[in-house]
């Protein structure tokens, strides 16, 4: 086998950043993404996933386990736990006395210190503004599903009610603040939107219903339509049927950046241009080894097969030496492999051509 190493102009590293668009509408209840149920598989579909620990004199456990599991445990037998399985986005409706559907004030609480980093952005970057507003409305965003953050200037959130269009905030100052561009209150800013954290904090109480009297969106009875309000049935615990003539759309960019390198690999003129594939050479022939107890010898003078077509039924081309390319095999400096890379149709070569063969890794 014949081993070639890269030189260091055939090794090319770079990042490649992509920004996906996310859609999710939400209504009575039910979450969908891009026209789909609106949850991420954290396995990529790979189910069965589960911690676990085995058993021993030192008795760990999992949180939550009973002492009554425990005890009927023997060395050895595993204790196994559970992951989540998916995450979307979820919604907090946070009063001034922390009252809320899920969840306590301490979410809201825990971003302080990011809100008054980003002061310099906003006046509204200000951890002092929330804590004075009598309703915070959270929502928060996984990572898994924006990548390392959400795209400035992409940030839309829409209010529906019976399918009419009565508010919409955009980012479009790129700074974060969520400034309503459509229906009552245009121009005023309803809140802010942390871009690295995934969190949007919404605090507009005034009215968008512009007639609309208004719907239980909180599990309390029946109250104006509001950004304060927006987004009730996203994973909040309110159930279907309660909300029912209201819906809303969230849509922005995700921002991902992945590192890849990219190795040209070169067959040059008079390289690579022979074969141990049994088919390289002519069928037919005696390919026996001669053995015995003093000797072993493979036939010497094997005809290799001519592959080249020639534009005549009767006569046979000029023998030109032929292979086919399939696949490239990259090796670490102690010649373990390490990875193969196949071409999609075979690469013909004779001993007057030359290829380059370009292999991109994404790590």
């Amino acid at each position: 086998m014949t081993f070639k190493k890269f030189k260091n102009t055939d090794i090319f590293h770079n990042t490649l950043e992509m920004n996906p668009s996310y859609d999710f509408v939400v209504y009575d209840g039910n979450v969908y993404l891009n026209n789909a149920t609106g949850s991420i598989d954290l396995y990529d579909g790979l189910s069965g996933s589960y911690p676990y620990i085995p058993y021993s004199s030192d008795q760990p456990s999992f949180v939550g386990a009973s002492s009554v599991t425990i005890a009927g445990m023997d060395y050895g037998d595993e204790m196994t736990g559970s992951y989540p399985q998916i995450a979307n986005i979820t919604r907090e409706y946070i009063t001034s006395s922390a009252a809320t559907i899920t969840g306590t004030a301490n979410h809201l609480n825990s971003l302080k210190n990011t809100l008054n980093y980003y002061r310099t952005m906003s006046e509204y970057h200000n951890f002092d503004y929330y804590t004075g507003s009598p309703v915070v409305n959270l929502i928060s965003i996984p990572s898994i599903v924006y990548g390392r953050s959400i795209k400035k200037g992409t940030v839309e959130m829409n209010f529906y009610v019976s399918g009419t269009l009565i508010g919409q905030l955009k980012d479009s100052n790129r700074n974060g603040e969520l400034i309503q561009t459509e229906g009552v209150g245009t121009g005023q800013v309803a809140g802010v939107v942390l871009y690295n954290e995934g969190f949007a904090l919404l605090t507009g109480t005034y009215d968008i219903g512009a007639g609309f009297a208004g719907e239980n969106y909180n599990g309390a009875g029946d109250v104006t339509a509001s950004w304060a309000n927006y987004g009730a049935g996203m994973n909040d615990g309110l159930a279907g049927g309660v909300c029912d003539s209201s819906s809303f759309g969230l849509s922005f960019d995700g921002t991902t950046k992945t590192q890849t390198v990219t190795l040209l690999a070169h067959a040059e003129k008079g390289e690579y241009n022979h074969s141990n594939n049994p088919t390289y050479k002519t069928y037919g022939q005696a390919t026996t080894p001669l053995s015995s107890s003093m000797r072993y010898v493979e036939p010497r003078e094997l005809t290799i097969k001519n592959v080249v077509s020639s534009s005549f039924s009767d006569t046979d081309a000029d023998f030109h030496k032929t292979t086919y390319i399939s696949s490239v095999a990259i090796y670490d400096e102690h010649k373990n492999l390490i990875g193969i890379a196949k071409v999609a149709t075979p690469i013909r070569k004779d001993e007057n051509t030359e290829y380059s063969i370009r292999m991109k890794l994404d790590i």
